[in-house]
């Protein structure tokens, strides 16, 4: 059932007849009273009240509550003048005023009554004021709430358990009202019912019927489930827990209390046993809360009236925003009365009164305060409303793009406000708005304009960005379309030439994308090498492909060739085919000469050759220095001039670091040594001339490389 009655409609009616009768049995009460109020002064609560009993002429009590809005602590009633045969008694707890006869056990007359009421008056210490204030007028000692029409009591019984009190509230009836367990469905009514009450009792929800699913059990709101879990569960409906509730402590809390007011948030709840803590606790309970209204068959009560002051509120603002200069009109709207406009947020001057204002002619961004007024009564604090005047905004800068084929990317960035793109000097409707604009598919060069808007400020001239198409394909040659890689060099440069423009471009081999995009790059590795390049406008050309292949320069020694000497046909023959991965050609005694595939030279002159190893790519030229050794079969010493020495032919000290050519007689017997420099052996030993005779030698040579010739035969000296 719907507690909430339509604010509209109660406000309508209200201020229509500013009144409500209410009647108990014979009696009824009529009271007036919808005011605005200035903060900081006392206000009397009603414009006017009468109650009137054709069978009676006095009452024993009558109760004034602060129903909605107390601030409990700064707000009171109270009776402005002295009324000696009324007896006030104000509760601070309850915000509640109560009026009783001073000779005790005696009624008031309804006239004293009606006096007094007429001079009850509102007063409020707070800095902060709630801005709206509802009083209830009534007959009897329950608490009435305008917002739902319904009455609550706080009954005390300490120590009563759940069951007990929900039988007792269900047993209890208010002028025709059925009672129960209250149900606090909206933050209104729960500080209403909870933080306004003279004790901390029983509400009417639990969770008794499935663990954590807490649910109204009493009232019409019975069976509506507002909460699912414990402290940290999930709300589907108005709840008002405490800190760290529900906590179900022991499993078996399955029942909700109003928490006494010494323990966290006033007015929260928490959940108990059945029978609540033990006494001496704080959750021992104390009572119990009814609620009266809105059960089928229910009378219509008539022991109740309400008043209302409040302080005029501005409720909206709307702003004003012109360019560099001009009137503006800027407006608000009140909840009563007249809307006065100021030049400064206190005091100041009154510059304009309505709901709209129209300024002076500015050119600075000027701001108005305005304030509700009712009966010369204002709101706390002014409201402020601006006329924006915004400096025109400018184009800072612009990028123009330069593409092959598709769409274009334009950028323009204002000094404030937003880019409008226009696709011409006059068209009034942008195509586009923001800084980054990407235009259709283009088949020529276009010119888009762009302005700067700030609120409809806008620049006045438009700036022109060019998107600039341009399809020539780029053409550029190769450098070479194969290099050679040489291992001991590591790297290479393999480049472009002659571009028709300005490039950039993209290396790539079978496996990998370089980063380079330059004109030319460094490889290590053979392959398919291919390059592309691309023009500033994005055009990108055909392939073209680079062959890069590996070889090296050879490595030869003399355990790569034999040599034949001491013959009659001297050669050199490369016997090792593998003299690196190159593919190499050789050449005899000329680094410049004539080379020859194979690796074989003949007919060699006793001396000193070179062979030359060339690799066929170019990754250089290596020589091996050997000699051509050649040792007489005899000699004739007679000193004609003709063999007269033996010695050996191919031998050079430059070549040969260590020589030892010995000659021995067929005895073994050491006749000679011929020195490294020497001319030969003359055939004499010891200045004797030796005997035709066959003699030996024996010759042991190291030459530059390291390597050792031993070599032994015969000859035969003939005189």
């Amino acid at each position: 059932m719907q507690k909430i009655i339509n604010k509209n409609l109660y406000y309508f009616l209200f201020l229509l007849i500013f009144s409500v009768k209410a009647s108990f049995g014979q009696a009824s009460i009529s009271a007036s009273g919808n005011q605005s109020f200035c903060a900081g002064s006392p206000i009397n609560i009603v414009t006017d009240f009468s109650i009137s009993d054709p069978s009676s002429t006095s009452i024993q009590a009558f109760y004034i509550q602060i129903s909605e809005g107390y601030q409990r602590g700064f707000d009171r009633l109270s009776l402005a003048t002295f009324h000696p045969s009324i007896l006030p008694t104000w509760n601070e707890d309850e915000g509640k005023l109560t009026l009783l006869s001073v000779m005790g056990g005696t009624e008031m007359l309804l006239t004293d009554l009606e006096n007094a009421v007429k001079d009850i008056v509102f007063t409020a210490a707070a800095n902060t004021i709630i801005p709206e204030k509802k009083f209830s007028l009534s007959i009897g000692d329950a608490n009435y709430l305008p917002e739902t029409d319904h009455f609550y009591k706080f009954i005390s019984n300490v120590g009563i358990s759940w069951n007990q009190a929900n039988i007792a509230a269900e047993n209890s009836n208010y002028y025709g009202r059925k009672g129960y367990l209250a149900t606090l469905t909206s933050e209104i009514e729960a500080n209403f019912a909870g933080k306004q009450s003279t004790g901390a009792g029983w509400i009417g929800a639990s969770d008794v019927e499935n663990e954590g699913e807490w649910k109204w059990v009493t009232g019409p709101e019975a069976g509506t489930v507002f909460w699912l879990g414990e402290v940290y569960g999930t709300g589907i409906g108005f709840s008002k827990w405490n800190n760290g509730e529900p906590n179900n402590t022991n499993n078996n809390e399955d029942y909700a209390h109003i928490t006494d007011p010494s323990v966290g948030i006033p007015g929260a709840w928490n959940d108990l046993p059945n029978i609540g803590d033990p006494p001496g606790t704080l959750y021992h309970p104390q009572g119990y809360i009814v609620e009266y209204g809105g059960m089928s068959g229910d009378n219509p009560t008539n022991v109740q009236a309400t008043t209302r002051i409040f302080i005029p509120q501005i409720l909206s603002i709307v702003d004003a925003t012109i360019c560099e200069s001009g009137t503006a009109t800027i407006s608000a709207t009140a909840s009563d009365g007249n809307i006065l406009w100021f030049d400064a947020p206190t005091n100041g001057t009154q510059v304009g009164m309505g709901n709209d204002f129209t300024s002076p002619f500015l050119t600075n961004t000027t701001t108005y305060y305005a304030t509700a007024s009712v009966n010369f009564c204002t709101t706390l604090l002014r409201t402020a409303v601006t006329v924006t005047v915004n400096p025109r905004p400018t184009i800072t800068s612009t990028t123009d793009d330069l593409i092959c084929s598709g769409k274009a990317t334009l950028t323009a960035n204002a000094s404030a406000g937003q880019v409008f793109w226009y696709d011409s000097l006059t068209s009034l409707t942008p195509v586009f708005l923001g800084n980054s604009f990407e235009t259709p598919v283009l088949t020529s060069s276009t010119t888009y304009y762009v302005t700067a808007n700030l609120d409809d400020c806008e620049t006045t001239s438009r700036t022109p960005v060019n998107a600039i198409l341009d399809d020539t394909i780029p053409q550029f040659d190769l450098v070479q379309n194969e290099y050679v890689l040489c291992n001991d060099i590591g790297s290479i440069v393999i480049e472009t030439s002659n571009p028709q423009g300005n490039y950039t471009y993209v290396w790539r081999n079978e496996t990998t994308l370089f980063s380079e995009n330059s004109s030319s790059i460094s490889v290590t590795a053979e392959g398919n090498y291919s390059v592309v390049a691309i023009s500033e406008a994005g055009c990108v050309s055909d392939e073209k492909m680079i062959l890069v292949r590996n070889s090296e320069i050879a490595t030869i020694t003399k355990d790569d060739v034999i040599i034949t000497d001491d013959s009659t046909n001297n050669s050199i023959q490369v016997a090792n085919p593998t003299l690196g991965i190159g593919d190499y050609e050789f050449a005899i005694d000329n680094e410049f000469g004539n080379y020859v595939d194979v690796g074989f030279f003949q007919n060699l002159s006793p001396g000193i050759h070179t062979l030359f190893v060339r690799d066929k790519l170019g990754c250089g030229v290596v020589s091996f220095r050997f000699s051509i050794l050649a040792y007489p079969k005899f000699f004739t010493p007679n000193g004609d001039g003709e063999n007269d020495l033996w010695t050996i032919s191919g031998f050079d000290t430059s070549f040969y670091t260590i020589s030892k050519i010995s000659i021995f007689d067929r005895f073994g017997k050491l006749i000679y040594q011929i020195e490294p420099n020497s001319q030969g052996w003359n055939g004499d030993y010891q200045g004797k001339k030796l005997p035709s005779n066959s003699y030996w030698f024996r010759v042991l040579l190291t030459d530059i490389n390291g390597n050792t010739i031993e070599k032994s035969g015969n000859f035969s000296l003939i005189r």
